[in-house]
């Protein structure tokens, strides 16, 4: 007997080990996965930072241009450092004023380059004006600016990159200049026509900044997930060394019956003591059950979990400690388990006599011999501390931290979710997507614990105008994503983007001062504009930089002709 005994408990030992091997690794796995997630996300919202930035040098290069070739060109005062241009074919191109001085026209090429020197003298950014048929020798594209003309010809809206420059890192990015009528005046005798791609200008920008941040970001974040990745295969281990006790009780608790039975003896009342000493004195709950399930017996452990004395539940099925989220299949399928195998385990929601509902983790074993009618003891233990980490675990993973409302991962379940009601039964939705503008000079004004202020702020904000049935997730940044479910008309929509607009517009009291932001947002609609996800926000992405090209403090629908800057 011994020798069994020691047998069953070098495999019990073998298997504990490979659950403790197995929950560690399924830990590894699982948070290494969503690490690799999180970490792809910063990387992407680094990109972002830097694109926007860019594309912001590059918008204000643009309406200077613009204003420089609405006025024919400007003159200035020839210098040393403003010679006149010899590549500017104009017959007015020099003059000399009544009093004698010296003047040259700057057109917007040339002013463009004056100013890409000003830039990399004061800031180290470089802008440079290029095209694949660049009138001066001096705007030839270098390998990746022709790549980028190459793919604006393939209809490409805009080119980034994070590149490496003498060993250090740099962020390129570009976007096509078109044709416009003030340009005309000057490059129609070189067969282009309204609209069409004259070239582009290159945004060269230091990324070290940037980059540090999204390194630090990143340390964070991998040490987040490294210490919630011990933390959850830490708890798994405690319950498994937790069970693993429980069973080896009820064996041994087993093996004295066991014993019982074979002598019959004297020692029957000694047998009794030992046994009634581990069932009264163990921490866990333990109930012994007859054929049908119903209360024979309990431990006081289990009196002072539940509150209920020995007379109160004798004779009683185990439903009468659910807590009302079970149904009667539950409880049928429990028994169905015993008769089939003589075991089952599971969560369980009980009732304590107080009425506080618990979730429990209860194992129920056959505890008769071969010809003895069925009996068996169920163990309970409290989990419900376990329970709510998890919990909290699974909200953390699924919010925004700063403002807690849903993350886009949530968003983008939820969204999916709208687009599978929309195949059951054909009911509209919308996705708006949001950017704060001016939200940086908050942020350099009063500092980020006041931007952080105003992103709380703001979210709320967003929220008031919605159902409760709508979602509004933060995505990063000053980002925000709204999913609009069962809409009724297109009327509806803009009506609700106009009230966010309004109440992002007001101003907004924070504890570091006053500040003032506006809103940006492009709306798509499905079916009009798509019923896939990732059409969808694409096209509420695109949605959204037409409402920031009209001027900002607005909102857009989607439209197929919204590139060109038409209202919609």
């Amino acid at each position: 007997m011994s020798r069994k005994r020691d047998t069953r408990l070098t495999v019990d030992d073998a298997r504990h080990r490979r659950s403790v091997i197995l929950v560690y690794l399924v830990s590894a796995l699982l948070f290494g996965a969503l690490l690799w997630v999180e970490l792809a996300r910063i990387d992407r919202a680094s990109m972002a930072a830097a694109r926007e930035r860019g594309a912001a040098l590059f918008r204000l290069i643009e309406i200077t241009r613009d204003w420089n070739a609405r006025h024919d060109g400007v003159y200035v005062p020839v210098t040393p450092d403003t010679r006149p241009n010899p590549h500017l074919s104009h017959p007015r191109r020099d003059i000399v004023t009544v009093d004698g001085r010296a003047l040259t026209m700057v057109n917007p090429a040339f002013m463009t380059r004056q100013i890409s020197e000003l830039a990399e003298r004061a800031e180290g950014v470089r802008l440079h004006i290029t095209s694949l048929r660049p009138i001066r020798p001096g705007n030839d594209p270098d390998p990746w600016e022709t790549a980028s003309l190459t793919a604006f010809e393939r209809g490409a809206p805009e080119v980034m990159s994070l590149l490496r420059e003498d060993g250090r890192p740099i962020h390129r990015y570009m976007a096509p200049l078109r044709m416009t009528e003030p340009c005309l005046q000057c490059h129609d005798r070189y067969g282009y026509k309204l609209g069409d791609i004259r070239g582009g200008i290159s945004v060269t920008m230091p990324a070290e900044s940037l980059l540090v941040l999204r390194d630090a970001q990143r340390v964070r974040t991998g040490g987040l997930f490294l210490a919630a990745a011990l933390l959850a295969a830490g708890l798994i281990h405690y319950m498994l060394i937790v069970n693993r006790r429980h069973v080896r009780a009820i064996a041994r608790m087993n093996a004295d019956q066991e014993k019982l039975i074979a002598r019959r003896t004297g020692e029957l009342a000694a047998s009794e003591a030992r046994y009634r000493a581990i069932f009264d004195s163990t921490a866990e709950g333990i109930m012994l059950l007859d054929a049908e399930a119903r209360i024979h017996h309990i431990n006081p452990a289990f009196t002072a979990i539940t509150g209920y004395q020995a007379g109160e539940v004798q004779g009683h099925g185990v439903e009468m400690l659910g807590a009302g989220r079970h149904g009667q299949g539950f409880f049928d399928d429990i028994r169905r388990a015993l008769l089939g195998t003589g075991y089952w385990q599971g969560e369980i929601w009980n009732r304590r006599k107080s009425g506080d509902a618990y979730v429990q983790w209860m194992s129920i074993t056959r505890a008769s011999l071969p010809g003895e009618e069925s009996a068996y003891v169920a163990t309970l233990t409290d989990i419900t501390q376990r329970k709510e980490v998890e919990q909290r675990m699974h909200f953390r993973a699924n919010h925004d931290a700063l403002t807690m409302l849903p993350n886009r991962a949530l968003f983008a379940d939820r969204l999916d979710a709208a687009i599978a009601a929309w195949h059951r039964h054909q009911r509209p939705f919308a996705v708006l997507f949001i950017d704060l503008d001016h939200f940086k000079a908050v942020n350099d004004r009063l500092g980020h614990p006041a931007g952080d202020a105003l992103l709380v702020e703001a979210g709320a904000r967003i929220a008031s105008c919605l159902r409760e049935s709508d979602t509004v997730a933060r995505f990063g940044g000053d980002e925000f994503a709204v999913l609009l479910t069962e809409i009724e008309a297109r009327a509806a929509v803009e009506d609700i983007a106009q009230r966010i607009c309004v109440k992002l517009a007001a101003g907004f009291e924070l504890p570091q001062g006053e500040a003032q932001v506006a809103a940006s947002i492009g709306v798509a609609i499905a079916p009009e504009h798509g019923t896939d996800a990732e059409l969808l926000q694409q096209h509420a992405d695109e949605a959204l930089y037409a409402a920031k090209r009209a001027g900002r403090n607005g909102w857009r629908v989607y439209a197929q002709d919204i590139d060109g800057g038409t209202p919609v």
